[in-house]
């Protein structure tokens, strides 16, 4: 072992040193590197919160507040309120990343917004990052304070358009988010006509501003046409939701808005910035865009623009029953991917159609089965005692020229064919069976909701609205056929005998004794009956030639 000199445990010691204070150097330049990756990796400013303690990243703080303001009407808070403070105003755009208060759905509509003491204002949209955990969106400026607010709803969104006058169907109150007041319409000068009465409901109410006919569709050409004119539209539509005391409204212009593409996008934004000052919402309806062998034709809509400015868009539907699946389907592939679903909405019916040379009609499902279900005595009458005759469905029996209601796989729906005005009609029934079917589109396409063509009471026979309950609650929703047994017509007879009584056309056996005798004739679509008597006058032909 060599002998230690004098200097011998300096020289280690300064040694040792030397090596820790290289270690030390290493370590502070990982730390270093690290907070230059991190800084590089995190969104520009962050709040995640620390145990309910103020947050400081940069030169920005944020505290969280005990209590949050009530948020404005349709909306409810995911996040607290956080009070930011910075030394000097930024400029620019800023990304925010906010903890929320509760795990959100992937596909949740997210807002951020700020309290300016008496009002929440909108600052612009957010979507959910980390599993749900947290919201992200960016402001065009860091506001003195943040929060992040969601529809009112833990459900898909459920609108229902109720026309002027008509009375709510009950079993609809419990599942629609908001109610398209319908009867307004654009007026040349830019202000609103119409004034249908308001219902005295616990509801969102929306109303819906429509043109649809040509002297409706003329002003709004107007309207759009000028700055002007659209500058007093947007006033005229701001003051009528304000002194109306309505949650948003709804804008049905899509049979003029391709046409005036530009003008139309301006309209929605200056329209769009008006209500989110408010916490109001809007809402539009657009025409599908169209297949061609060359590729798409949006008929002038600005999709990519549009989304951005409002709540929902309505998608215009196809009336055809025959083409609705193809069009729909089609249109939600070439949109789905550019635009997202989250904001798109499907139409559904309570409305049975009628199809002929004269065009498309709408029924009720009664007044529908009515239809199918009138019964035809094909004899003389009156009918001599014991005879037996023949009766018929008259728009479900072969011998009429008629079909007889069965599923139609195209329509997804039940129909029936026979020969009326103008000759061949169709009639497609719509009823739960399906609406299913379209529920199952809007599922399948992840789209926001629903929106329901008539919901007063005149179409509570479709009995549509516990399907749509389970859609809206996320529930599953099952797709099945009606029973064939169900679709066959039945026949009862006051009197006499029946040879069968199941089919669009039987045999009856006259009673022996003179008299009037009635014979009932019943359909379904697989849920709901409907049937219509026949009166039948028996009697010896010898007393019904006697004067």
């Amino acid at each position: 072992m060599d002998e230690q000199g004098p200097f011998d445990q300096i020289l280690r010691t300064e040694q040792s040193q030397r090596r820790d204070w290289a270690a030390i150097s290493v370590v502070g330049a990982s730390v270093i590197l690290g907070l230059i990756l991190l800084i590089l990796l995190l969104p520009p400013f962050s709040i995640l919160q620390r145990d309910g303690e103020a947050v400081s990243i940069g030169p920005v703080t944020a505290l969280k507040r005990d209590q949050i303001p009530a948020p404005p009407a349709g909306f409810e808070a995911v996040s607290a309120l956080f009070d930011l403070s910075f030394p000097d105003p930024a400029s620019g755009a800023t990304q925010l990343t906010i903890d929320l208060t509760i795990t959100v759905d992937e596909e949740a509509q997210l807002f951020l917004f700020t309290y300016d003491g008496e009002r929440w204002l909108q600052l612009g949209e957010a979507t959910p990052v980390i599993g749900g955990s947290a919201a992200q969106g960016e402001v065009a400026f860091l506001p003195e304070n943040v929060a992040v607010l969601r529809l009112a709803r833990q459900t898909r969104l459920v609108l229902g358009a109720l026309p002027a006058g008509a009375e709510l169907d009950p079993q609809a109150l419990t599942t629609l988010t908001a109610l398209n007041l319908e009867g307004f319409a654009p007026a040349p000068d830019g202000s609103i006509s119409g004034a249908p009465p308001q219902p005295n409901i616990e509801l969102a109410l929306v109303p819906t501003i429509s043109a649809s006919t040509l002297e409706t569709i003329d002003a709004l050409n107007a309207i759009l046409a000028s700055p002007e004119l659209r500058a007093a539209h947007v006033a005229a539509i701001l003051g009528f939701v304000r002194e109306g005391g309505f949650a948003g409204i709804d804008l049905d212009y899509h049979r003029s808005a391709p046409t005036r593409g530009d003008e139309f996008v301006a309209l929605v934004r200056e329209l769009s910035s008006g209500l989110r000052e408010d916490g109001r919402t809007l809402t539009i309806t657009l025409p599908l865009p169209v297949r061609h062998d060359d590729g798409w034709d949006t008929l002038g809509v600005a999709w990519e623009e549009l989304v951005p400015l409002v709540n929902a868009i309505k998608l215009a539907p196809e009336p055809s029953p025959e083409r609705y699946y193809v069009r729909l389907e089609e249109a939600l592939e070439y949109l789905v991917p550019r635009v997202g679903g989250s904001k798109l909405l499907l139409t559904l019916s309570t409305l049975s159609r009628e199809r002929g040379v004269d065009g498309l009609r709408t029924l009720t499902l009664t007044e529908a089965l009515r239809v199918a279900s009138v019964p035809l005595l094909q004899a003389e009458s009156p009918v001599d005692p014991g005879a037996t005759v023949r009766v018929v469905g008259q728009n479900l029996a072969g011998e009429t020229g008629a079909t007889g209601l069965s599923w139609d796989d195209t329509a997804r729906a039940v129909s029936f064919d026979y020969v009326g005005l103008g000759g061949e009609r169709t009639v497609w029934l719509a009823n739960a069976f399906s609406e299913a079917f379209k529920l199952d589109l809007a599922q399948r396409f992840q789209l926001g909701g629903v929106t329901v063509e008539d919901v007063s009471r005149q179409t509570e026979d479709a009995n549509i609205w516990p399907l749509v309950e389970r859609f809206a609650n996320k529930e599953d929703v099952a797709l099945a056929k009606p029973n064939g047994e169900l679709l066959q017509p039945r026949w009862t007879a006051s009197e006499g005998s029946l040879e069968n009584d199941a089919g669009a056309s039987v045999l009856w056996r006259a009673p022996e004794e003179s008299g009037t005798y009635t014979l009932t004739f019943t359909v379904s679509d697989g849920m709901m009956v409907v049937g219509q008597q026949l009166l039948v006058v028996v009697e010896p032909a010898a007393e019904a030639a006697s004067p």
